[in-house]
């Protein structure tokens, strides 16, 4: 019994794991293989007999990528806004610029078109690339040499990616730093001030709360009226001499002291009931609505003043949508104080932990999506596949936030188990799979499809490098994420994820992925059909 057990996949898998994350922590002068060591323990263990099945990696694969999706959905859509379309000419290029070295490497050696396929393939260590090869013909030596190809280039590519920031003298603790500089110049500081009414037209006009909030953007919070201050109404009319304390960046409350008159410097004391109260948005109730929607707190007379998210400030509006963790800032009459608590949670701790119907029906309907055959002149039906369908699901659903009653948001602490359990599970098995080949496939095609393929991912990826960093002058938090979305390297993006302690990358990687993934598809079966 203690022989069959120790002969187990489950035991493989956590063996492996266990050695794999002691040497990738091991640091020699500040540098550490990382997440890489998994994957050399994987390959060692792979040749000496110890294989963990397919079901694992495609299981590792689904709640990776589900949970990345998720996390960068918010932020992708932004993304394809602003940079989008620079982001996914960036990815063509390195993707294109691996298939033409590699074709013309091939031609000129006259390799057969199964060699030249099994390289690219196995370059960009992309299975739906070689499944779509193999859909136009069935030829063996494609996936021959695509499991000779493969593990050197997962490996060298998230060495490669590893160093590279080295190569160019980078200081990724800086690049870090500027990022989120230039994320928070994007939502500019938001402030509270005091103002007293001295225009003149407030004598003669009637000018209520809310007509001043639209033209400057800036809210108010609360109003200290010069006469009859009892009895407030939520959109009083203004008059001269009143006192307001009001929420917005620099900008608008620049307009509104130019509409009311004059800053007050010195505090002011407020004759009403109202208090400031400061929140993390945590029930389930309120994850993924609308500001507009959240007519339980207007009926408690209560302002959100201030939306701050992940270090930065976001002057609330009513399409604005509330996101799990984020830290309200509201004015709220102090005898609704625990009303409005309660609803907006403020324990990160309490949001349901494990609630697996999102994780569950997500990775099932991206299953679905990846199966769905898209027709192009001229090539043929192609799918998105297991990956591809995934992260464009949770890339929507983590944007819409939620659908009637099912909150697709998670909790940080789900979030990172996904990701953490899913990449390690990827890694053991793709390593053991790649693994038990290798001597073989090296002994039956030595190494030049390895010299090709290395050949064929590290000259373009410095190309593209050289072309972001030193022409386009971008965040090489952006770059990393870009080269590991156009490579669709999972390994990679854990690797950069890991080295960085931050997401950051994850947004550059989820806005070039599809484009990319459908590109290796179409080269795929454009060289089968070519050749």
């Amino acid at each position: 019994m203690a022989y069959l057990m120790i002969h187990n996949e489950i035991f493989y898998l956590f063996s492996i794991i266990s050695i794999g994350y002691i040497l990738g922590n091991i640091k020699i002068k500040g540098f550490s293989l990382d997440i890489t060591a998994m994957l050399i323990v994987a390959l060692v263990a792979g040749h000496f007999g110890m294989v963990i099945s397919d079901e694992f990696k495609f299981f590792g694969l689904a709640i990776f990528i589900y949970a990345v999706g998720l996390q960068s959905g918010p932020g992708f859509f932004e993304t394809i806004k602003k940079n989008g379309v620079r982001l996914n000419l960036l990815a063509i290029l390195l993707v294109s610029l691996i298939f033409i070295v590699i074709l013309v490497v091939g031609m000129y050696m006259k390799l057969p078109t199964g060699t030249i396929e099994g390289i690219f393939a196995g370059s960009l260590t992309s299975v739906p690339a070689l499944a779509s090869a193999l859909e136009v013909e069935n030829d063996p030596s494609i996936s021959v040499i695509f499991g000779l190809v493969y593990p050197f280039c997962i490996v060298v590519t998230v060495l490669f990616i590893r160093i590279l920031p080295i190569l160019f003298r980078v200081d990724l603790n800086k690049e870090i730093e500027l990022y989120e500089v230039n994320q928070r110049a994007k939502y500019p500081d938001v402030f509270t001030k005091n103002y007293k009414i001295t225009n003149d037209n407030f004598k003669n006009s009637d000018i209520k709360k809310s007509q001043i909030e639209d033209m400057t953007g800036a809210i108010i919070e609360r109003i200290e009226l010069h006469e009859n201050n009892e009895n407030i109404d939520e959109n009083p009319i203004l008059n001269i001499h009143d006192i307001l304390r009001a929420s917005g960046t620099a900008t608008e409350l620049k307009k509104l002291e130019i509409i009311l008159g004059e800053e007050i410097k010195e505090s002011v004391e407020f004759h009403d009931d109202m208090k400031v109260y400061r929140l993390l948005v945590a029930s389930p109730k309120i994850v993924g609505k609308k500001i507009a929607q959240l007519t339980q707190l207007q009926s408690l007379r209560t302002v959100i003043t201030k939306v701050r998210r992940s270090g930065i400030d976001i002057t609330p509006y009513p399409g604005l949508t509330l996101r799990l963790g984020d830290k309200l800032y509201v004015v709220a009459p102090q005898e609704y104080g625990q009303r409005v608590t309660k609803i907006i949670g403020n324990d990160l701790l309490k949001y349901p932990a494990a609630d697996f119907l999102p994780i569950s029906l997500g990775i099932v309907l991206g299953i679905l999506l990846g199966s769905i055959p898209f027709t192009f002149p001229g090539i043929g039906s192609i799918k998105l596949s297991f990956v591809g369908g995934i992260l464009l699901t949770a890339i929507i659903l983590g944007r819409l936030g939620r659908i009637g009653p099912i909150v697709w948001q998670l909790s940080p602490h789900s979030t990172s188990m996904m990701k953490t359990l899913g990449q390690l599970i990827f890694m053991a098995t793709i390593g053991t799979n790649a693994g038990k080949y290798l001597v073989e496939a090296i002994s039956l095609n030595g190494f030049i499809p390895v010299y090709i393929a290395l050949g064929g991912l590290i000259l373009p990826i410095l190309i593209v490098t050289v072309i972001c960093r030193v022409f386009l002058k971008m965040n090489f938090i952006n770059i990393l994420g870009l080269l590991s979305g156009a490579m669709v390297s999972t390994p990679t993006l854990s690797m950069i994820n890991n080295t960085t302690k931050t997401e950051y990358s994850s947004i550059a990687y989820a806005a070039v992925y599809p484009m990319s993934l459908v590109l290796m598809i179409l080269f795929a079966q454009l060289g089968m059909k070519i050749f």
